[in-house]
C-alpha cells in the first residue's frame, strides 16, 4: 500500500484497508528508506481512510488542493506502489473521468457503498491504495482507493476535502473528535 505525509510532524494519510483500523500498528518506509513504527490514530471504515502517526519531525509534506473545484477532463496523476515493493513509486497519468460517483463494495458477505468518489482513468492497481491522485502541479485532490476489476481504466479516489478537517485537527491539536448522528444516506440509483 501507499500513503502520503500530511504534516511535518509525522501524520500520514492512507486507506484503512492498507493500515488497519484505529489503534492498529503498522510499519512505514519513507522514500529515503527510513523505517518507522506507526500507530493508526484515526480511521473510518465507511470512507476507507486512516491517519497513522510516526515519531518524526521536519518531514516534507504534500499540498492539498480544493477537490470541490475539480472538473471532468482535467489531467491527473496517480502515484503509488502497484503490486508491491518491486514497482514502488510508480506514476500513471489520466484524466478525471467523472465526479460524485457511488459504487457498491461487496466483501466478506457484506455490502457497503462509497459515495462522492472521483472517477479516473489513471491506472490504479493493488498497492496504489492510499496513494495520492494529484494535479500536474503536485497538489493532492484525492486518495486512490479502488478500481473496477471487470473493466479497464475505471479507478476511484476519495476527494481530499473529505479528510481536510480531520488533518487540520490533528495538525493543530493532535486529536480529532468525531460527531455522528447515526443516519446513512445512499444514492437510490445504485441500490
Amino acid at each position: 500500500g501507499t500513503g502520503l505525509i500530511v504534516t511535518e510532524d509525522g501524520y500520514i494519510l492512507s486507506n484503512e484497508h492498507v493500515t488497519g483500523s484505529k489503534y492498529s500498528k503498522c510499519y512505514i518506509t519513507l522514500e529515503n528508506g527510513e523505517n518507522y513504527d506507526g500507530t493508526v490514530v484515526w480511521s473510518d471504515t465507511d470512507i476507507d481512510l486512516s491517519i497513522t502517526k510516526i515519531n518524526a519531525k521536519n518531514l516534507s509534506y504534500v499540498n492539498l488542493a480544493d477537490s470541490n473545484q475539480i472538473r471532468v477532463g482535467e489531467t491527473v496523476y496517480a502515484i503509488g506502489n502497484p503490486i508491491g515493493f518491486e514497482f514502488r513509486r510508480t506514476v500513471t497519468s489520466g484524466i478525471i473521468s467523472a465526479k460524485n460517483r457511488t459504487i457498491k463494495i461487496e466483501e466478506n458477505d457484506k455490502q457497503a457503498y462509497m459515495t462522492n468518489l472521483i472517477q479516473t482513468d489513471a491506472t490504479i492497481n493493488p498497492g496504489n491504495s492510499g496513494g495520492p491522485l494529484i494535479y500536474p502541479n503536485g497538489e493532492v485532490i484525492g486518495i486512490n482507493t479502488v478500481k473496477i476489476s471487470s473493466a479497464e481504466g475505471i479507478g476511484f479516489a476519495i476527494p481530499i476535502n473529505i479528510v481536510k478537517p480531520i488533518i487540520e485537527s490533528f495538525k493543530n491539536t493532535g486529536n480529532f473528535e468525531e460527531a455522528t448522528i447515526g443516519i446513512y444516506a445512499y444514492d437510490k440509483e445504485v441500490i
